[in-house]
């Protein structure tokens, strides 16, 4: 995701400097000879063209960024919340299967897939945060030990 958004950066760096490279074409073919029409405005909508594509790309890269940096440190507590229901549940799946191991309740078959159903929920919630913060999931996982 950061190698796409980088190359997309690279993009319209080189779209802006193509917009200004033109400017400066036109300026020297201006000076040199009278320009006709047509070659007016071919260069103007390509200025326009490469100007308008650059900063467009360019501004979407940079508001998704600080969407990012803004978002992040709830969105790091939110995992950390989702990562313990994940653990409590798993701890509670556990010794349900302990305890039907021991014979005791037939009826736990039927908690045991309402649990495990919500375990499956949790690894989704968290992939789901991976999308958004994957660096910073990878390293709570790291300091928590998963």
């Amino acid at each position: 995701m950061n190698m796409r958004r980088d190359m997309m950066t690279y993009v319209a760096a080189a779209l802006i400097a193509a917009a200004l490279l033109t400017a400066v074409w036109m300026g020297f073919a201006a000076f040199s000879r009278q320009l006709t029409s047509v070659e007016n405005v071919l260069f103007q909508i390509l200025m326009l063209a490469a100007g308008i594509s650059g900063s467009f790309i360019f501004g979407r890269n940079s508001s998704l960024r600080a969407a990012r940096e803004v978002i992040r440190p709830h969105a790091r507590s939110a995992f950390r919340r989702a990562l313990s229901l994940y653990k409590s549940l798993y701890g509670l799946s556990i010794r349900i299967e302990s305890l039907q191991e021991e014979g005791r309740d037939p009826r736990l078959d039927l908690v045991r897939a309402i649990v495990d159903e919500q375990i499956v929920a949790g690894l989704d919630a968290m992939e789901d945060w991976r999308d958004i913060i994957e660096d910073d999931v990878d390293e709570i996982l790291e300091r928590y030990g998963e």
